[in-house]
């Protein structure tokens, strides 16, 4: 029963995925934006697309070489597959895959006929047959060697942030017009240089093709479909030390094979797009891998938008495997959140010939050797994943042969168990981890992995939180669809936010390949904690903890220049707010103001406060009965200004929201910043300005009691 659902699910995606799409050929882009290429624009090579040119056979990818054994940081793994002396069978996503002790190499790469591109038909890699004698040079031709461009410290404001220009490198030699076999010594790799092909056409799947491929992507039910390969050569970049290799990049061209990663006994094969950052010449000549991870319920197209800014603007190449959110139809353990697949990642790196990733960009059309240098990076629960893996990794390997340069999630949420102990074994190799977070929301687990990523690494810089950001922020651009019902479902990503994603992450990843960071960084944006910074329309604050509260220098007068208004409050200005001590040690809160006007009818009510926690941050307030120190408390300054001049109040829940100052009117700019800052720090309700029309007649000066 299963293998008919399969069966039709898989015919119902292809015929989708044709009916739907709109046919369009690959080709570079000038400046790797909007005008990239159909396979550099939405969804790239898509599972579901019919290539215009495909292998007799497809290099076995599923049997990837021993692998060291990784610790386990804990979690619970207790449906992941054990390991014994018998060969395994697994049912993975679209594969029944054997794999045995033995099973250590991987079959050479597949003959690929050329195809002639008819009227109707149009590709970019119009390379020459490579059967054409005066094509093949008789002698092995050496690669281009590419003078890297000099690179002048950018120097960022700390509140407005520009986006850097990026200038192509000059190019000395002229590439080779076919390239010879790539040979990488130390590992026993070799291949060989391949036949010449046409691109073949991408279809981008219509509406109803997408829904189609994403339920049978989080269920693992996606069938694996030929690979719809590139014709992309891979020469060494040459490093440039404290500066990253991102000039040059003309263009991003996409790829798409099966990635197989190993999970426990057996093996998973998933679909996996590859994204290649090409020199005006052809060539790519990156400075690292990078690995993007899907989130919850997500599948790798979703992401091209943003795999695609990856590989422009970090000159890195990106890979995005499809991994189920379920494990109903899959093999055990073969989920995102599982420990056993988070293992398995690690597993693809460690390997030191990364024999599963090689032989998955070779199908996908790459021909060279990878860049041992890697970046992990995922969104949501492939945040998750990726701080896992990156931790997995680092056990592994030690200190003398780490690749890893960091770790960046997009508003990742880990819920295994495993993120402490990833830290931990992150941190013991100097390997950052930073976060472009957004407020805390039931998508993200109301900003619990933010939270313990900022009390795990206290004092240091872990990333930036998004005002009124949504959990979709950095995924939306891959696919029109998904991007209106996921802002539908969750909440609207306001304009400039995914950009600010964009602008952070490439940043701090190309800091990273230039051996920098918070301190000395000259591509990222960084700052210290809870500082505000403006990028472009959006903004953010600097992750960083609670405000440790003296009671003592808060008491005093505050005035309300903003809040979520309620039944009683409506109408009602010159709100104040007057704390004081108590003779038993409890605060005194006198709140008053007047009714629709200055001199109007006055509100006054006195109630009594005590703080429940050590760092005076969350109290509970009563105006009717003794008041309580039991946690949670309902009045918590969730921010506070060094000097006492402003704070943000609110509850365990968000719902109220007050924006309190020291005098009573502020400015425009300020009130932007705590209508921000109350975002960030999780207010849901909606602010609005309180009028304080005494300010006309009155000095407009703190009052102290």
């Amino acid at each position: 029963m299963l293998r008919a659902l399969w069966i039709a699910a898989a015919g119902a995606c292809v015929a989708l995925s044709a009916g739907n799409g709109v046919a369009s050929a690959e080709s570079d882009a000038s400046d790797g934006g909007a005008a990239a290429s159909s396979a550099d624009s939405t969804t790239g090579a898509q599972p579901g697309s019919e290539p215009g040119s495909q292998p007799d056979a497809q290099p076995d990818a599923s049997e990837p070489s021993s692998i060291p054994e990784l610790v386990d940081h804990g979690g619970d793994s207790s449906t992941g597959p054990t390991s014994s002396d018998k060969p395994v069978s697994t049912i993975s996503a679209s594969t029944v895959t054997v794999r045995r002790d033995d099973a250590t190499t991987v079959e050479a790469a597949p003959k690929v006929e050329s195809v002639t591109a008819t009227d109707d038909e149009t590709s970019t890699d119009a390379e020459p047959p490579a059967s054409s004698p005066e094509n093949v040079p008789s002698a092995p031709v050496q690669p281009a060697v590419v003078e890297p461009a000099e690179v002048e410290p950018a120097i960022v404001e700390p509140v407005i942030v520009k986006p850097a220009v990026v200038e192509p490198a000059v190019v000395t030699e002229e590439a080779p017009a076919v390239p010879v076999a790539a040979q990488m010594t130390g590992d026993s790799r070799s291949l060989a240089a391949p036949t010449a092909f046409a691109a073949p056409l991408r279809t981008n799947p219509g509406p109803l093709a997408t829904v189609v491929i994403s339920l049978l992507s989080a269920f693992g039910l996606m069938p694996n479909l030929p690979p719809a390969p590139v014709y992309v050569v891979g020469v060494p970049a040459v490093p440039v030390p404290g500066a990253s290799s991102i000039n040059g990049v003309t263009g991003v061209k996409v790829g798409s094979s099966s990635l197989a990663i190993p999970v426990g006994g057996s093996t998973y094969t998933g679909a996996a797009n590859w994204y290649f950052p090409t020199q005006a010449d052809g060539t790519v000549q990156a400075q690292g891998v990078m690995l993007l991870q899907h989130g919850f319920l997500g599948s790798n197209f979703w992401y091209s938008a943003q795999a695609q800014d990856l590989a422009q603007r970090t000159n890195s190449i990106v890979v995005v495997p499809n991994i189920p959110s379920f494990g109903f139809f899959t093999c055990a353990g073969c989920t995102l959140s599982a420990v056993p697949m988070q293992q398995g990642v690690a597993a693809l790196f460690v390997d030191p010939s990364r024999t599963s990733l090689t032989a998955s960009a070779l199908a996908a059309g790459y021909h060279g050797v990878l860049p041992e240098n890697f970046v992990l990076t995922g969104h949501s629960a492939g945040g998750g994943l990726a701080t896992a893996a990156g931790g997995f990794y680092a056990d592994a390997v030690g200190p003398g042969s780490n690749d890893l340069l960091g770790v960046v999630m997009f508003d990742g949420v880990s819920s295994n168990g495993t993120f402490a102990d990833a830290l931990a074994s992150l941190e013991a190799l100097d390997i950052p981890v930073y976060q472009v977070a957004a407020p805390p929301q039931p998508w993200n687990a109301n900003g619990q992995t933010t939270a313990d990523l900022v009390a795990l690494k206290p004092g240091e810089f872990v990333g930036v939180t998004l005002a009124n950001g949504s959990h979709v922020d950095s995924l939306i651009g891959g696919s029109p669809l998904i991007d209106f019902v996921s802002q539908l479902l969750i909440r609207r990503s306001p304009p400039g936010n995914t950009q600010a994603v964009y602008t952070l992450s490439d940043g701090w990843i190309n800091d990273m390949y230039a051996g920098l960071g918070p301190t000395n960084g000259i591509y990222g944006i960084y700052g210290a904690p809870d500082e505000y910074i403006i990028l472009g329309q959006a903004a953010g604050v600097v992750l960083g903890p609670p405000p440790v509260v003296n009671l003592n220098d808060y008491l005093g007068t505050w005035y309300e220049v903003g809040s979520v208004k309620q039944f009683f409050s409506i109408g009602l200005v010159n709100t104040t707010a007057v704390y004081s001590l108590n003779a038993d040690g409890s605060i005194r809160v006198v709140n008053s103001g007047n009714y629709f006007f200055d001199g109007g009818p006055e509100s006054r009510i006195v109630g009594t406060a005590l703080p429940v926690n050590a760092t005076n941050d969350k109290l509970n307030v009563t105006f009717f009965g003794s008041p309580s120190a039991a946690p949670p408390g309902n009045y918590w300054i969730v921010d506070l200004a060094p000097d006492y001049s402003w704070a943000v109040v609110s509850d365990s829940r968000g719902r109220t929201g007050f924006l309190l100052s020291r005098t009573r009117v502020v400015s425009d700019e300020l009130y932007r910043e705590l209508l921000d800052r109350a975002s960030v720090d999780g207010v849901n309700g909606w602010i609005t300005r309180t009028r304080q029309p005494a300010a006309v007649s009155e000095p407009n000066v703190a009052v102290s009691v």
